[in-house]
């Protein structure tokens, strides 16, 4: 947990210089952005094919050109606490598991609350989800709001670095 301020005030510190990029990949450090930076390049170096394959790594990207980034959505960090001299010790505590998809009862289509993907906004949702249905086919259009969703167009979207918020 002492890791996510010192990562808000880089970010912070980052926005306010105006300029520059955020790689983000949960576990991940600076050695292993550079090499997964390194293997992208000997791959292409186009700067749209290197941040494609920089996603494809697990890395969420944001430019911060054009404004500050939206924060990271990280499960609720579980912290260790130190119990006083001569009592017994806590029951470990795990966070709950995430929702699981819900059905729209009735049909073989889910329902999703909201998406999200990090550095994107709703225009690239919009491409996404027709990139998706013109793989797909027209019986995986999803509702206006992109809430109920066909499994196939879920998966689609979650391969392209859409995630739903529980």
């Amino acid at each position: 947990m002492a890791r996510l301020p010192v990562c808000i005030a880089t970010a912070t510190l980052a926005a306010l210089a105006g300029c520059g990029q955020i790689a983000i990949k949960r576990g991940s450090g600076a050695d292993a952005l550079m090499a997964d930076r390194a293997s992208c390049r000997e791959q292409n170096a186009d700067p749209a094919a290197v941040r494609a394959c920089m996603v494809q790594h697990g890395w969420h990207i944001t430019d911060l050109d054009g404004g500050p980034p939206a924060p990271p959505v990280y499960p609720p960090a579980v912290t260790a606490q130190t119990a006083p001299a001569g009592a017994s010790p806590a029951p470990a505590v795990t966070p709950p598991p995430p929702t699981p998809l819900q059905p729209v009862r009735g049909t073989d289509k889910l329902h999703v609350g909201t998406w999200w993907h990090f550095g994107a906004g709703p225009s690239d949702l919009s491409a996404a989800v027709d990139g998706c249905v013109s793989k797909l086919g027209t019986a995986d259009q999803p509702d206006a709001g992109y809430h109920i969703v066909t499994r196939a167009l879920y998966e689609c979207l979650s391969a392209e670095g859409w995630r739903r918020a529980s």
